[in-house]
């Protein structure tokens, strides 16, 4: 598994949308092909095709969910599987948008207290768009299955929900033992303790989801009985939607601390801090 920890101009988002894709191949004859898109951002994405592309060629890529189009580069090939290649995409007009997902734009001021980013659908027009929340919004979120906020298309606050269709979570267990972490970092911040289902992403483990026990905007505490280690380099998704809508972001491991030993551990985690483009 693949743990990126590029320089983004947008969020990335883990998402499978249906896709076609048009273009001309090596011997000169035209085709269209069904594909996915598995991971999009504001200025392209990671496709899976069953056709074999070359990079720097040119594609026409639309978007079966909203209809969209937009002509796109082959950055290259990432790796392949039985259903096809994983290619990097790149979309040669900055203006496209064949997701029809709104996406902030990232080191520009006025995230405060961000914790968290998901993509959320205003229930009164559907428009589905990245979320960057505060603790506050992720508990009322978590607790509710929905949040308002205001709806730039319906020009007043609606009520949003996570993207996906899929039910809502089962609620945190809330037997789990007092322990005091001791965190022998500086942090710059305090933690709030905020219960959230979260995934993460280890090229050891695959993904796992799992509960926090606290949480900020530089990182989070989770429990696992799972083996990881101080310092490996992980993603993580926060909050979690099962159906899909996440955006994994770069992390460390920063310290293990076992509550009941070869059973559950937990987890100190770090974001990994990466300039904006």
């Amino acid at each position: 598994m693949e743990i990126h920890q590029d320089v983004r101009r947008s969020d990335r988002i883990a998402i499978e949308l249906p896709i076609k894709v048009a273009g001309t191949d090596a011997l000169g004859a035209s085709f269209v092909d069904e594909a996915r898109a598995i991971v999009v951002a504001r200025h392209g994405a990671r496709i899976l095709s069953s056709r074999k592309l070359v990079p720097d060629q040119e594609i026409s890529i639309h978007c079966l969910t909203t209809g969209r189009e937009g002509d796109a580069r082959v950055v290259g090939q990432i790796g392949e599987e039985l259903d096809g290649y994983y290619y990097g995409v790149s979309f040669l007009n900055p203006d496209v948008n064949p997701w029809g997902i709104e996406f902030p734009a990232l080191g520009k001021g006025g995230e405060g207290e961000v914790v968290g980013r998901i993509v959320l659908q205003c229930l009164g027009c559907q428009m589905r768009e990245v979320a960057h929340l505060d603790e506050f919004e992720i508990e009322v979120l978590e607790a509710n299955s929905s949040l308002t906020r205001y709806c730039m298309r319906c020009t007043q606050t609606t009520l949003w929900k996570k993207s996906s269709g899929e039910p809502s979570p089962a609620p945190a267990p809330d037997n789990a033992p007092a322990v005091e972490v001791k965190d022998h970092e500086k942090r710059r911040e305090p933690r709030r303790e905020l219960r959230v289902r979260v995934c993460i992403r280890s090229v050891e483990f695959g993904d796992e989801v799992v509960w926090t026990r606290n949480i900020s905007r530089e990182g989070l505490c989770f429990e696992s009985q799972r083996g990881y280690s101080q310092g490996w380099k992980i993603e993580v998704a926060v909050p979690y939607s099962p159906g899909g809508g996440n955006i994994f972001l770069p992390a460390r491991v920063a310290r293990i601390q076992a509550i009941r030993p070869g059973e559950i551990s937990l987890c100190g985690v770090s974001y990994i801090q990466r300039p904006h483009a």
